[in-house]
């Protein structure tokens, strides 16, 4: 869920949203601005990993989501200091009945309701201040909602709340729910956003769980669905412990607003999160 300011877009565009008072800026491209794209990169050699305990890693978080209530030792249902809004355009109200755990899931909820400001609520749930890792293997299983304007991601941003870095280990725009986005966010040599970033076109992630994984090394990056490698990257890797966030978004300036076909409310189901590590 990028996060940049203004200078990553064109100065036009920065002048244009600073006179509106919209703050960060988050144009509605077919790729995230400051993102260079590169869906070719040599995979041939890795292998297909259906379990990344075959490779030495131990488990070292994990939530099946059983029960019916949030595991609270474990996330949290905001961002970092209980901040329920945020920027890049987007329309929803982080809320704190934006999801709920039942039947062996959690589920994150978009529903068409003022609340904060905002006139949509959905639902996040974050690791801050409960887990947080450098390096390892991070994987969750899910199934998505489609429609206009819908945004869900699981995403790593540091611990000590600085950005850059922030990796994202998938993005789906619900317009187009047969394609993943994999990114690593940095910053450049002029000290502006960049990002080196893949994407996948595979089934309709709307219809069934995939499973979506990240393979975090000191020297690489390499995105994963259904254990087979979709993205690598060997540039500008983050060397910071990451907390893990999973929400749903609605509306921004990357996937647009929602219109008249989007469904109401929309749900992402997530099935487990779990995170590993090596030694």
């Amino acid at each position: 869920m990028w996060r940049t300011v203004a200078k990553t877009i064109s100065g036009l565009l920065v002048l244009f949203f600073a006179v509106l008072g919209l703050g960060t800026v988050r144009a509605f491209p077919q790729t995230e601005p400051g993102v260079n794209h590169n869906d070719h990169a040599d995979l041939a050699d890795l292998p297909h990993v259906s379990d990344p305990r075959t490779l030495g890693y131990h488990l070292t978080f994990d939530d099946e989501f059983k029960g019916n209530h949030l595991d609270t030792s474990k996330w949290i249902d905001s961002y970092p200091d209980g901040v329920r809004t945020h920027s890049n355009g987007e329309q929803e109200y982080y809320a704190p009945d934006g999801y709920r755990v039942r039947n062996g899931h959690l589920e994150l909820i978009a529903e068409r309701r003022s609340m904060g400001g905002m006139p949509y609520t959905s639902g996040i749930v974050t690791t801050y201040g409960k887990f947080a890792q450098q390096y390892g293997w991070f994987e969750i299983r899910a199934k998505f909602p489609k429609g206009k304007g819908l945004w869900p991601a699981f995403w790593l941003l540091p611990a000590d709340k600085s950005w850059p870095p922030e990796i994202d280990v998938l993005e789906i725009l619900g317009h187009q729910p047969n394609k993943v986005y994999m990114t690593n966010h940095y910053v450049g040599e002029d000290s502006s956003h960049v990002g080196d970033g893949g994407s996948f076109v595979g089934p309709d992630f709307s219809a069934g769980y995939h499973t979506f994984a990240l393979q975090w090394t000191p020297t690489a990056l390499t995105w994963y669905v259904d254990g087979t490698p979709r993205f690598r990257t060997t540039r500008h890797i983050p060397h910071v412990p990451m907390y893990l966030l999973v929400n749903l978004a609605v509306g921004g300036y990357w996937p647009g607003m929602p219109d008249d076909t989007t469904h109401f409310p929309a749900i992402m189901y997530v099935k487990y999160v779990r995170v590993y590590q090596k030694g």
